[in-house]
């Protein structure tokens, strides 16, 4: 459906992941910390997070207003695409563009695409993708760099190939 590049050539002419800026970031341990309150447990310290500790409870697949890292960190360790944006004063086109990349995402038995979108204060550019081990962050969407990560989604996760459920 949607052709990444982990090392191979980008959709659409766009070069290599790597010139698009994506980047292997090992992923870390993926054990599960005692709660979902401490963020400071959670992740294995790249921005955003690749992997690392997290909370035992996931989030389900679609758009969430807040989401805590060491929730959504699990979603990845299960394969799933988790989509980033930073927008303070909000970004409602932006939003729009990603979830239209995440519902072009293959979706899982039960039918919701594996693939969340979360908004990230910390987030170092105005959007970014993450799959455990492989991120990319940048100013504006980019459905070549976007599609790298997702072709890297289930590479590095602990428990790949999960389903995720619909957001409700």
């Amino acid at each position: 459906m949607l052709a990444g590049c982990a090392g191979k050539a980008a959709p659409a002419g766009g070069g290599t992941c790597a010139a698009l800026g994506v980047e292997q970031v090992p992923g870390g341990a993926n054990d599960h910390v005692s709660s979902c309150d401490d963020a400071s447990a959670c992740g294995n310290g790249a921005e955003p997070p690749t992997g690392g500790p997290h909370c035992g409870s996931w989030l389900g697949c679609g758009t969430h207003a807040e989401a805590s890292a060491c929730r959504w960190i699990h979603n990845l360790e299960h394969g799933h695409l988790v989509l980033l944006y930073n927008c303070p004063g909000g970004c409602p086109e932006v939003v729009a563009k990603l979830e239209a990349f995440a519902a072009k995402v293959p979706a899982s038995a039960g039918g919701a695409p594996r693939a969340l979108v979360v908004p990230r204060p910390t987030l170092p550019g105005k959007v970014g993708a993450v799959a455990w081990g492989t991120s990319w962050v940048g100013d504006d969407v980019d459905e070549a760099a976007l599609a790298c990560v997702l072709d890297a989604q289930d590479d590095a996760a602990p428990e790949p190939g999960l389903g995720c459920s619909a957001l409700k």
